[in-house]
């Protein structure tokens, strides 16, 4: 898994339709792919986040098993 922080990796998110797992505090609040973003927020499906207060990570969408 992958945290996001640049303008390029989250147009790279976008292009690629990467699915995105938004954190705050340790604590998963939120995911799905990225719609847009400025300066100050991301918008991840139908939702707005603080760039300053969330951390972005492409991680496997919940749906697909994973087996180690």
């Amino acid at each position: 898994m992958k945290t996001l922080y640049h303008d390029n990796e989250l147009d790279n998110a976008i292009f690629f339709s990467h699915y995105i797992m938004v954190m705050k505090d340790g604590r998963m609040i939120g995911g799905g792919t990225i719609e847009a973003y400025n300066d100050s927020e991301v918008q991840v499906g139908n939702r707005q986040y603080s760039r300053k207060k969330s951390t972005f990570i492409v991680s496997p969408a919940p749906q697909i098993s994973i087996y180690f």
